[in-house]
């Protein structure tokens, strides 16, 4: 039987994350009484938000604003809510050390983003004049959605994106789609060029500098730092292309080409070397990462999708690459993170739902069983704190929803809200290029309910580094928005500035009428405030 019953819960929460993820005081006021002349801040980073609208269980983005924290009291609209913003990718700055393998100091660079087809960029760095969006003069018209991101910390105007764009058919999202790639101009303007022929996969990075350098295709890696361009032959015409890279390092590369698993290393230049894994452990096609560490990737493969299917988990070393079965069993693994020491699973099968919590070197699992109404999953930090969301009676009017913030160490949660709804993940200030995981800072709503949804809710953070949780403030009650329910979502990191939205609900239906936007300081406990004026 195939997975088909009642996800109305999960499909609605990662709706909001894939929607947020793309993405102290009042301020003083940005404008003089009278026609006087507008004043913007002269310097920091602006937080952001991408609206919503359509379907609240399947919501749109539509425009694109953003709240400095000096003047939280104005909304800067980059974009109408009128325009489709189809997705988005924030380009940060940040220290980069080689030696520690990690950026710090990351701070909101620009925001590159899709309307109407068109990639435009807005710099997310005050300096005293108004944000505006740049765009290539002539337009695409064709973008459709962000599927690499290269982000150069050091120098982040050498970052570069692929984008997938309309096809024959004019259709985003259909099996015609072609490949573009996207760079930035010296004052930030974002220009398109078409691709034609196999399409890249993902970024290289040179592992002496950490920054991006090429792009791994089927067959090679064509390295852009190197003037001409140089083409590395990866994969040669007699043996398998690569059909896609499950997951890559600052200087390797997990790849698939339907028979099997390979890791591949740039040890910088343009060599490397490649290290196929056994066929019979790392056999078929359809591998997902997990996650990695600083010795191993984790991955996890469903032998097809239904209840009934046989799931996998392996590691794979990095250094001298070997798979290992971690675990397997009975049931579709539905969600998959990496902890500090162990892996989470939400498992759905056909009598029952597991989160399965198994150690990343293998072992004996230990299995939470569920009745199939009861829907666990866990969001894992960079700290070993992690996020546990439970919803019981899935898909009825008494659906009920709790969040428990637990270590790997004990069973006692360190804390637990009723009513807890995930919202978000902030960006992290410090990008460790060594683990797939640096976020820290949980953001989620508490107070949610069934009938009223984020009515009446507060919005709520915690550290995971530090274990302290914030109540940042309460959004629309009753009073706002009557008996209808309402939607939110926030976006926050990698500074501590953020920007949420919130709508009432009315007929399934997202509504603009009466619609707020909110600033937030992650830091800071009370500091959501609405807007009063936008700009």
């Amino acid at each position: 039987m195939k997975l088909t019953y009642a996800r109305s819960a999960v499909a609605l929460s990662l709706a909001v994350i894939g929607l947020s993820g793309c993405g102290g005081g009042s301020g003083s006021g940005s404008s003089n009484s009278g026609g006087g002349t507008t004043t913007y801040p002269a310097s920091g980073a602006y937080g952001w938000v991408l609206k919503a609208s359509g379907p609240t269980d399947a919501p749109n983005k539509k425009g694109l604003s953003l709240v400095h924290p000096s003047k939280t009291d104005t909304e800067y609209i980059i974009e109408s809510a009128s325009l489709n913003v189809t997705d988005a990718r924030l380009l940060s700055s940040g220290s980069v050390d080689t030696g520690a393998l990690r950026a710090s100091s990351v701070q909101p660079y620009s925001l590159v983003y899709i309307v109407g087809g068109d990639v435009r960029a807005v710099s997310m760095q005050a300096n005293g004049a108004k944000p505006l969006p740049k765009r290539q003069p002539t337009g695409t018209s064709s973008a459709c959605r962000f599927l690499i991101s290269a982000n150069d910390y050091a120098i982040p105007l050498n970052s570069r994106y692929i984008i997938s764009t309309t096809g024959v058919d004019g259709e985003c999202n259909t099996s015609d789609d072609a490949r573009a790639e996207v760079r930035l101009s010296s004052d930030g303007t974002p220009t398109v060029t078409v691709l034609t022929g196999d399409a890249p996969l993902d970024a290289v990075r040179d592992p002496a500098t950490l920054a991006p350098r090429g792009w791994i295709y089927p067959r090679n890696v064509v390295l852009w730092n190197t003037s001409p361009a140089t083409t590395v032959e990866v994969r040669a015409s007699a043996v398998a292309a690569i059909s896609s890279v499950v997951a890559s390092t600052y200087k390797q590369a997990l790849v698939e080409d339907g028979t099997r698993l390979g890791v591949i290393n740039f040890s910088g230049g343009s060599t490397f070397t490649e290290t196929p894994l056994d066929a019979v452990t790392t056999a078929g096609s359809g591998w997902q990462s997990i996650g990695y560490d600083a010795d191993s990737f984790y991955v996890y493969r469903n032998s097809d999708n239904t209840f009934d299917a046989t799931s996998t988990v392996l590691r794979i070393t990095r250094t001298n690459p070997v798979a290992t079965v971690v675990t397997s069993g009975s049931g579709s693994i539905a969600l998959a993170s990496l902890g500090s020491n162990v892996i989470y699973l939400t498992v759905l099968r056909q009598a029952d739902n597991r989160l399965i919590r198994v150690n990343k070197t293998g072992g004996t699992p230990t299995e939470t069983v569920t009745a199939k109404t009861i829907f666990t999953s866990v969001q894992t930090s960079a700290s070993g704190v992690h996020l546990l969301w439970r919803v019981t009676n899935v898909g009825t009017a008494a659906a009920a929803y709790t969040i428990e913030l637990v270590n790997e160490s004990s069973s006692t949660p360190l804390l637990t809200r009723t009513g807890g709804w995930p919202i978000n993940m902030a960006d992290a200030s410090t990008q460790n290029f060594n683990s797939s995981e640096s976020r820290n800072r949980f953001i989620f709503a508490s107070g949610f309910t069934a009938a009223q949804t984020f009515t009446g809710a507060s919005l709520e953070t915690y550290d995971a580094a530090t274990t302290t949780s914030r109540v940042l403030g309460a959004l629309p009650s009753s009073a706002d928005f009557g008996t209808d329910p309402s939607f939110a979502l926030a976006i926050g990191g990698p500074s501590g500035a953020g920007v949420a939205f919130a709508a009432r609900s009315s007929g399934g239906s997202i509504q603009q009428t009466g619609a707020r936007v909110y600033s937030f300081d992650l830091g800071t406990a009370n500091s959501l405030k609405a807007t009063s004026k936008s700009e």
